[in-house]
């Protein structure tokens, strides 16, 4: 307990400096109407298995894989065991695509666009890897992974054994992540495996090992493994790198790999434009690899000053120490992140881990970002794949104010507090009706999704950014906007949008609160390129090309 009782100091002392004037919590104008049946979101996960891990399933991304400027939603789906025989079998489910077609309205085009694939799924990401404009789509499962490339015209193939990717590898891939690694123009992929089995034995030996206790002379059912890193050759096939790129994190008990990583969440922790991975665990705190430059250095305590742009914030028990600067709204990003992953509690008896269901946003537009957590897990789901009550809980809106942590329910439309509870997995933040702020998606374990409506009142000034680079990948990963007021300066990184089992959209919104006019935008492009932007008119949304 020593080291949780360390960082929970040192997150206090440095969140007293960071927010000082906050104590009024998030904007009274802040209010939700729940909009997934009138929105055409239907669609119900199924864990599919009736035993075994699948029961942390869920996941959700957000991609405009039409490019009409209008966020889409794929939510992957669970199947039944191959051994299986019951009706469930027989009908198969699979994930579903929905095509937003304006004003937050959806329709299922899954068949359309050929993702009727059936597969024991987990997680899923969004990135254009072979660079041709379209975002394609990877998804991890149990025993094996899908990449479906992006075609066009609404269309999607299944390119995994020909882009060289295992489809019969004998491992649970949790959090998944697009990234340029080494900076080639090329995105990356990084795929985190929650537990391994013998491929000889098979998963139903696994299983059956781990549900009843190993007995003399049975093989092991589940072992701990590090992270697959594939390297993207020119958009023309994968390799998978030696000795996992440096992700190797090692429990000095075992010297085995850290058990039970569950996600992964780029982040730019050094302000050196090239985006560090966070990976999370379900039972421990996360750990911090630096991006040396297609290689991964795990952070230890003192080792390297870390920053967010300007400065950063993360602390866990597993050794990494950041710190945090009241000027830096990107700071506050990255220590929301952390907090989501650490097991800590605030003043208020909020629990503020939520290694699985979180979204950070500015959701009242105020120029400070809160987060939304909305679920918890038992600390073994390799045993039961069964949704316990205290599995359920209503969405959270939690904020820092000073030294404590704050935390309050969901406020609906008709400002009474939201009281649905809901055994979520994947949150995603996205404007998906086009109004300007902060809508959520949640996927949720054995249920239909969550579309939760954003009708903030009044007038509050914002800003909606999307870059697009040109010495680089396009989707500019790493690049760093500030948004500087006649008050302040808002800086944010340009990263995937990742957290447990989602993908938030990629555009970067800016709430001004009372700021009423931009000076100037200043892009600190990947290439080294710095650009500004002047005469900027607010409540909009802005693309801006790396000249």
């Amino acid at each position: 307990m020593l080291p949780l009782v360390i960082v929970a100091i040192g997150l206090s002392a440095l969140l007293a400096k960071w927010a000082p004037g906050r104590g009024h919590g998030p904007s009274p104008r802040l209010r939700w109407k729940e909009g997934a049946a009138t929105a055409g979101l239907r669609f119900d996960h199924r864990q599919g298995g009736a035993q075994g891990p699948s029961a942390l399933g869920g996941a959700v991304v957000v991609f405009d894989f039409d490019q009409d400027e209008r966020p889409d939603l794929y939510f992957v789906n669970g199947a039944p065991w191959p051994w299986e025989e019951n009706l469930e079998k027989r009908v198969g489910r699979t994930g579903a695509l929905f095509r937003n077609s304006g004003q937050g309205r959806f329709t299922d085009c899954t068949a359309q666009a050929g993702l009727k694939v059936e597969l024991q799924g987990m997680a899923a990401a969004a990135g254009d890897f072979d660079n041709d404009g379209r975002p394609d789509l990877m998804v991890t499962g149990l025993g094996s992974h899908h990449l479906f490339r992006n075609l066009g015209q609404g269309r999607f193939e299944d390119v995994s054994e020909a882009m060289g990717l295992r489809t019969d590898d004998p491992s649970w891939g949790a959090g998944v992540v697009w990234i340029d690694c080494d900076g080639d123009g090329w995105l990356d992929l990084v795929v985190v495996n929650h537990v391994r089995w013998s491929g000889e034995v098979g998963l139903e030996a696994a299983l059956a090992t781990t549900r009843n206790g190993p007995s003399y002379g049975a093989p092991v059912g589940f072992v701990s493994a590090f992270p697959t890193v594939y390297r993207n050759l020119s958009g023309a096939r994968f390799v998978v790198l030696a000795d996992s790129a440096g992700l190797r994190d090692i429990d000095p008990e075992t010297r085995r790999p850290v058990k039970f990583p569950l996600g992964v969440t780029p982040v730019d922790a050094n302000g050196d434009a090239r985006l560090d991975l966070m990976i999370t665990y379900q039972d421990r705190g996360p750990s911090l690899f630096l991006n040396r430059g297609g290689r991964f250095e795990r952070q230890t305590a003192g080792r390297e000053r870390l920053q967010e742009g300007t400065s950063a914030g993360l602390a866990s028990a597993s050794g990494l120490a950041f710190a945090t600067s009241p000027t830096d709204s990107r700071s506050r990003h990255i220590l929301a992140l952390a907090a989501q992953a650490l097991p800590l509690r605030g003043d208020e008896g909020i629990e503020l881990t939520s290694r699985l269901a979180g979204a950070v946003a500015d959701f009242d537009f105020d120029g400070r970002e809160e987060w939304v957590s909305a679920g918890s897990v038992a600390a073994n789901q390799l045993k039961s794949t069964e949704v316990r009550g205290g599995e359920r809980a209503p969405p959270h809106l939690l904020w820092w104010e000073g030294a404590r942590s704050g935390a309050m329910p969901l406020i609906d439309s008709q400002g009474a507090r939201w009281m649905s509870t809901l055994a979520a997995r994947g949150v995603a933040a996205a404007d998906v009706d086009g109004d300007g702020d902060v809508d959520l998606v949640l996927a949720q374990n054995e249920g239909s999704p969550a579309l939760l409506i954003n009708e903030l009142r009044g007038d509050a000034p914002w800003l909606r950014i999307r870059l697009v680079a040109t010495r680089s990948h396009p989707d500019a990963g790493g690049a760093r906007v500030e948004v500087h007021t006649p008050r302040r300066i808002l800086s944010r990184t340009v990263a995937p949008a990742m957290s447990f089992l989602a993908q938030s959209e990629s555009t970067l919104t800016f709430g001004l609160g009372e700021d009423a006019r931009v000076r100037k935008l200043v892009i600190h492009w990947p290439s080294g390129r710095r650009q500004e932007v002047t005469s900027v008119t607010l409540n909009r949304s802005l693309v801006i090309t790396e000249p």
